[in-house]
C-alpha cells in the first residue's frame, strides 16, 4: 500500500480549490433554523395519534422546509427536509379552486414511502394552508395565505441547528435529508409453500 502524496504548494492548491468558496464540503450538512416543532392529527377516518413535524429555514432564512420527524402510531415515511418551493410547485399543477388528492405532493419527496404525501397534507392542514374538500373526505383544497404563513415563519426566533459531518456511506439527497435518516423499507416476505 502506498501512502498518498500531499502537495500543498500554491500551484497545486490553486488547481484543487473550489471556484466558489461558499460551496459546501461534501462531508458537511448545512445549518438550519428550527422554527417550529409540532404534531398534526392524522387524516384517515380510523387514524389515531399524530404526525410529528418540524418547520425549518436555511441558515440565511431564504428558504423554508418541512420535515416529518415521527409517526406516533407506526407506519413508514421518509425523514426528508422537503423544500417549501417543491410543495408550491406541486400545488402549481392544480387549479386553485379545484379539490385534489394527497398524492399531488408525491413528487415533493425523494423517498418513496406511500405515506409521505398524506402525512405532508396532515401537516399542511395543521398549519392552516390546506383544508378538507367540502364534497370529498379524501381530497383537499387550498386554504389560508401561503405568503403570510411564510412571512410569519421567517419571523420566528427559532433555534440554529449546527452542521454535522455526514456518516460515511449514508445516502443523502440534495443535502437536505436529516442526518439520522434511514430509508424505511418493508421487507418483502413471500411465504414458502409447504411440501
Amino acid at each position: 500500500m502506498t501512502k498518498p502524496t500531499t502537495d500543498t504548494s500554491p500551484t497545486n492548491m490553486a488547481s484543487t480549490a473550489p471556484a466558489d468558496r461558499t460551496a459546501l464540503d461534501s462531508n458537511t450538512i448545512p445549518s438550519f433554523w428550527l422554527l417550529k416543532d409540532g404534531t398534526a392529527p392524522k387524516l384517515g377516518a380510523r387514524a389515531e395519534s399524530g404526525i410529528r413535524y418540524q418547520v425549518l429555514a436555511d441558515a440565511d432564512r431564504q428558504q423554508l422546509y418541512i420535515a416529518i420527524t415521527g409517526n406516533e402510531s407506526g407506519g413508514y415515511f421518509s425523514r426528508e427536509r422537503v423544500s417549501f418551493n417543491k410543495i408550491e410547485t406541486c400545488l402549481g399543477t392544480i387549479q386553485p379552486d379545484k379539490a385534489f388528492p394527497s398524492k399531488t405532493f408525491k413528487d415533493a419527496f425523494t423517498g418513496r414511502s406511500s405515506n409521505n404525501a398524506g402525512f405532508l397534507v396532515a401537516v399542511l392542514r395543521k398549519e392552516g394552508l390546506l383544508a378538507a374538500a367540502p364534497d370529498s373526505e379524501t381530497q383537499h383544497v387550498r386554504h389560508g395565505d401561503m405568503a403570510t404563513w411564510k412571512k410569519a415563519m421567517f419571523t420566528e426566533k427559532g433555534t440554529l441547528i449546527a452542521p454535522a459531518a455526514k456518516k460515511t456511506g449514508e445516502k443523502q439527497s440534495d443535502g437536505v435529508v436529516l442526518p439520522d435518516h434511514k430509508e424505511h423499507k418493508k421487507p418483502l416476505g413471500i411465504p414458502l409453500k409447504k411440501s
